[in-house]
């Protein structure tokens, strides 16, 4: 017999309400179960309590009273003939009276033991509003915290495992905002973290660890457009030692490139190239300002930020000696053969030479510009960006064009890199 400490079958075996069999297969159920066994003593425990206190006159008759009633009864016999009941109940009824109220007391004893207990009511509290997810930044990520950490970067990689979830930015109106600050630093992770992947792994890279700006970080480029140089001041036209024409070295170099872009055939890359003094560091501003009148829209490519990141109130503007940094932004004009806005700039809180930016068809791109849109367009390829625009036979096409038997090392590797990437 499988019993609980709450069965109802305990309480009749206390009282001696079951039969000989019942009673029987409880006590050894119950023998068996330490719990059923202490459910038994608080039971007769509340039985014996009850019992005792209850009960207000013996449970026996005393001689006197039997033969008190005895009298009685013959008397009656004699006088009426019979026996009277009533005579007898007007003589029991100071014993029932304490026995039927220790049963309703015992019955109500027992209800509230067994009654279960109410669930205890929970605080009611008002439902949270859904949070509303952050709008897509449109300012640039600062790239590395300081000077040191852009010359660093490449070489502390670290997990890509570990990386934060980034947020892709798409196109900016121009009528809307017409001016976007530029970045002055960027690290070189990237590149390690997808060579890993695809070369080691032989799998593609998680899509946080591609990062187009970093992967054009880790080449050297010298565009063919136009170029502007920060200098703090010119020296004398004759130095005294040197019998000649001298000028200060510069503090930052600006130069430029713009050429069709490979995957919007209605859009103009711009490619920039910043670089440092080769001896100290120096405070570089940059912005785009565009042409509302004549672009659409433009996007920088890459410095995605991190998701759910509070945005720095200024980009960090430490651009470290001997550094150089490299930006893509594509930009759709609405007018062809436009001007398409200006790159204004400062070197150490002094203005620089503005660089306007037009576009000339019938200019043929450089080599080294032509690399830098391959690596554009592949990064952006891995990272699942621009996926309406640029699919595997456009990152392959550019890359036979790139190819040469007198590539740099480095340039040669990553386009083996790209050609393991297609084929996985």
């Amino acid at each position: 017999m499988k019993l609980h400490p709450e069965d109802p079958r305990l309480t009749a075996y206390v009282l001696g309400e079951l039969g000989p069999e019942d009673a029987a297969a409880i006590k050894t159920a119950v023998a068996a179960d330490p719990a059923l066994q202490a459910e038994i003593a608080e039971l007769e425990a509340i039985h014996g309590t009850l019992t005792s206190r209850l009960t207000l006159v013996p449970e026996q008759l005393l001689p006197s009273q039997r033969d008190n009633i005895r009298r009685t009864a013959r008397e009656n016999t004699r006088r009426t003939g019979g026996f009277a009941f009533s005579t007898l109940r007007e003589k029991l009824q100071p014993l029932l009276i304490p026995t039927a109220a220790a049963t309703v007391l015992m019955g109500a004893t027992f209800i509230l033991v067994r009654m279960p207990q109410p669930p205890e009511k929970k605080p009611v509290t008002a439902t949270p509003k859904p949070v509303e997810a952050p709008k897509p930044s449109n300012q640039p990520a600062p790239g590395p915290a300081d000077a040191a950490a852009q010359q660093a970067a490449a070489s502390a990689a670290g997990n890509a495992s570990d990386l934060p979830p980034l947020v892709r930015r798409g196109a900016i109106k121009a009528v809307e905002i017409p001016t976007l600050d530029l970045p002055v630093q960027a690290g070189k992770a990237s590149l390690e973290w997808v060579s890993k992947a695809v070369l080691e792994n032989r799998q593609l890279p998680r899509h946080d660890a591609v990062r187009p700006e970093e992967m054009l970080n880790s080449f050297q480029f010298r565009f063919n457009g136009t170029t502007a140089i920060a200098r703090t001041r010119d020296l004398p036209e004759r130095h005294p030692d040197q019998g000649g024409n001298a000028v200060a070295p510069p503090v930052a170099t600006l130069s430029t490139e713009l050429i069709p872009c490979p995957w919007k055939p209605s859009s103009t890359l711009l490619l920039i190239s910043l670089r440092g003094n080769p001896e100290k560091s120096s405070e570089v501003r940059l912005s785009y300002q565009s042409n509302p009148g004549n672009v659409s829209r433009y996007r920088l490519i890459g410095f995605a930020p991190v998701a759910g990141k509070k945005e720095a109130a200024h980009l960090p503007a430490t651009l470290a000696a001997d550094a150089t940094t490299v930006l893509a932004i594509e930009i759709e004009p609405s007018k062809p053969g436009s001007e398409l806005g200006s790159l204004v700039w400062s070197a150490d809180g002094k203005p620089a030479p503005a660089i306007t930016l037009q576009h000339k068809g019938d200019t043929e791109p450089s080599n080294d510009a032509r690399f830098a849109a391959l690596v554009c367009t592949y990064a952006q390829w891995l990272g699942g960006e621009q996926a309406g625009a640029i699919d595997a036979d456009i990152v392959s096409g550019l890359a036979r064009e790139i190819a040469s038997s007198d590539l740099p090392p480095d340039r040669s590797a990553f386009l083996n890199l790209i050609d393991r990437s297609l084929h996985l």
